[in-house]
């Protein structure tokens, strides 16, 4: 029965290997004025059925990641050119692949795989034109999410519950877990110098939390360190993203909330940026900005949130 459980568990977190909901990638111009900000010319760059999900924008503003299904389960890696305003199809495998980024050194794709046993998920990297698969750490086989620190360590999301993450140098082998019930977006904020993360140890307040730097070096033995609250999330929100000052953008219910950078503004409350059913759009989760806060990527889905 544990067994059972256990892959259930990896099915559910990794993205669901089996029929995938329906979901369209949007976006947006962001036009900034004295008043505010404004949301201006919805297209969908994606798919306009199936499943098209995990937007990313590079950050040299060429190019915005995704992913999107050529059929009920597979899903392939995509990328948007912001200047040509089309999409083309990178990989080209049995398996699908997820949560597309550069590499640190923009020269590698990296992603998370799930491989033909259905379970196993790898962390892989690809060329620019999705040859050349390399594995990092194949010892590393229920990743979830990730993101780089540097072109050697990585965060990682980890499998099964409750859910772990995870600090990882795969040049030295180290993994030193930093926090657990853990929510799959999180950040290495480098303008901050900080890690960001949703705790979700509390189910009816859900945290944006910062890790403290001790919690982030070898700990002593009795040494407990509380990671730092940022700020509460919109009720069973997840899904976020930090503008160019420290705000945080986050969807509810239709609408598009901003938090003003709590850094520095402990007081800051979510203020509605956008009703986006203006747009006829009532159900969006993910959200991804580029970095310099002209566009934005919206996820659309239908029926239940995924």
């Amino acid at each position: 029965m544990k067994k059972v459980f256990l892959v259930f568990m990896l099915l559910y977190a990794s993205h669901v290997y089996a029929q995938l909901p329906e979901t369209v990638v949007y976006l947006f111009q962001i036009q900034r004025s004295p008043k505010g900000y404004k949301l201006l010319n919805p297209k969908i760059i994606s798919k306009p059925n199936g499943y098209n999900n995990q937007p990313n924008f590079t950050l040299d503003g060429k190019w915005l990641f995704y992913v999107s299904s050529i059929d009920t389960s597979n899903t392939e890696l995509y990328r948007y050119d912001i200047e040509k305003k089309k999409s083309k199809r990178i990989t080209k495998t049995k398996e699908p692949e997820y949560s597309p980024k550069y590499t640190p050194d923009m020269e590698r794709i990296s992603c998370v795989k799930v491989e033909s046993d259905k379970t196993t998920q790898h962390f892989y990297t690809y060329d620019m034109k999705g040859k050349k698969p390399q594995v990092i750490l194949p010892e590393l086989k229920s990743i979830g999410y990730y993101d780089w620190i540097s072109q050697n360590e990585f965060l990682s999301f980890e499998l099964p519950e409750p859910f772990y993450l995870v600090k990882r140098n795969y040049i030295q082998k180290t993994a030193d877990t930093i926090a657990t019930n853990v929510g799959r977006t999180f950040y290495n904020l480098r303008s901050k110098g900080k890690i960001v993360y949703v705790d979700k140890s509390d189910s009816l307040h859900w945290m944006i939390r910062t890790v403290a730097k001790e919690n982030l070096a070898k700990s002593k033995k009795g040494q407990k360190v509380t990671n730092p609250i940022l700020t509460e999330t919109l009720p069973n929100e997840e899904d976020y993203c930090f503008m160019q000052d420290g705000s945080i953008l986050m969807g509810h219910e239709g609408k598009l909330y901003m938090k003003k950078n709590p850094f520095r503004n402990q007081n800051a409350t979510w203020d509605e940026l956008a009703d986006l059913n203006e747009f006829g759009i009532n159900q969006f989760y993910r959200v991804s900005i580029s970095n310099d806060n002209t566009l934005l990527a919206i996820v659309v889905y239908k029926g239940k949130k995924p």
